[in-house]
């Protein structure tokens, strides 16, 4: 069946990706110079939100990204090519996002990785599938094609997992306030459309600007609707906002938010407002401890949040795991591609089928850039200044 045929091959794949994909790939728009050569290095561009609202995403993003890159090295690199990291910060910025991407693209790196959210991802689109690189957002919130790819799960399936979840729990009328940017709008739209589908109600929704101090008076009117539990669509310090006029309005009912929140600085923010019940949809970076000991991603996960811990003396949160993510499954590709041309490894990416990474195992195609679903989600509660699963 073709459920097994892919467990068959997560296995497979697993076992490499435990052995830290030593075999990384060939990279050129030159050829590379073979398995023991040391040729020139290959660049992989890390375009992030180092500063700015994003930052809570960013920092661990070239973390991640820099953490595959050394694994890779150390293995002999991709065919004798070292990956070289190029950090760039955008400033959760989408011009700076424009005139980075170009710069990166001027000095030859084989893909980009990132920016960070939604608007960046759609700032940088027109360039990258103008001519390449290969882009590899690490927002959900895109619908990629040409040359970009998104990275893990997308909005839709993170809103169908949540709702599923509370309808299961008897809890069948939702309030939604989100906020005016391009995140919130997403997020929005896929909360709405997975209500409908899931036989649950939105009875209220409101929005509010990211910079605003305040948003007790959108809260008070979706409360208005008398709803069972909340959703709050927003990323960062205008998450925050919103999760801090609940409690000054004190409001108990339960509350969930994106993933985009699924960050150590995050629930360092929200310590003294966090709410009483806040979950978010997660991936399996998030809930692996509940995988079964044969599960082809559960050696690889541990192995990767514990060298994290070692290094940065935390656990690894989202931003990490998109970034780690990406670089290999981009080395993977230049490998494959045996070339850093920007159509050959594109073509190569496409093929991925059956890639255990630790946000999820890919399954990617022509018409499928992401390569992750709903099957990729669980529930997980911010609680105690840590996350934890609470079911599917």
């Amino acid at each position: 069946m073709h459920v097994l045929g892919r467990r068959q091959r997560a296995v497979a794949v697993a076992g490499a990706a435990v052995a830290l994909l030593a075999a990384c790939g060939n990279n050129g728009g030159s050829t590379a110079s073979g398995g023991n050569g040391g040729g020139d290095p290959y660049k992989l561009g890390v375009l992030v939100s180092q500063t700015g609202p994003a930052s809570q995403l960013g920092v661990g993003e070239l973390r991640g990204a820099q953490m595959a890159a050394d694994e890779i090295n150390a293995k002999g690199g991709v065919d004798g090519h070292k990956l070289q990291i190029i950090g760039v910060d955008d400033q959760t910025k989408p011009d700076q996002d424009v005139q980075q991407a170009r710069q990166l693209s001027r000095q030859g790196v084989a893909a980009i990785v990132g920016p960070s959210v939604v608007a960046g991802c759609h700032a940088a689109e027109p360039m990258v599938n103008a001519r390449g690189p290969v882009d590899y957002c690490l927002s959900p919130g895109i619908t990629p094609s040409g040359y970009q790819w998104s990275a893990t799960v997308k909005t839709d399936d993170l809103a169908a997992a949540l709702l599923k979840y509370w309808k299961g729990k008897g809890l069948t009328k939702i309030g939604l306030i989100s906020t005016t940017d391009g995140s919130g709008k997403d997020g929005a739209r896929a909360v709405t459309d997975a209500a409908k589908k899931a036989g649950v109600t939105v009875v209220a929704s409101a929005t509010y600007d990211p910079t605003a101090v305040s948003a007790t008076s959108q809260l008070q009117q979706v409360m208005a609707g008398k709803p069972q539990a909340l959703v709050v669509w927003s990323t960062g310090t205008p998450a925050g906002v919103a999760l801090k006029g609940i409690q000054q309005l004190g409001i108990d009912l339960p509350v969930a938010t994106t993933d985009g929140n699924l960050s150590n600085t995050f629930l360092k923010r929200i310590a003294d407002y966090t709410p009483s019940t806040l979950l978010i949809p997660a991936t399996r970076d998030f809930w692996w401890q509940t995988l079964k000991d044969d599960d082809p991603a559960k050696a690889l996960e541990k192995q990767y949040h514990e060298k994290y811990q070692q290094k940065y003396n935390e656990q690894p949160d989202l931003g990490p795991g998109v970034g780690y993510d990406a670089v290999q499954l981009i080395a993977q590709a230049l490998k494959k591609a045996g070339s850093t041309d920007a159509a050959k490894v594109k073509a190569a990416l496409e093929q991925v089928d059956g890639f255990v990474g630790v946000v999820g195992t890919y399954h990617m195609s022509a018409n499928d850039h992401r390569g992750l679903g709903e099957q990729d989600v669980a529930i997980v509660q911010a609680k105690d200044g840590a996350f934890t699963y609470v079911g599917r």
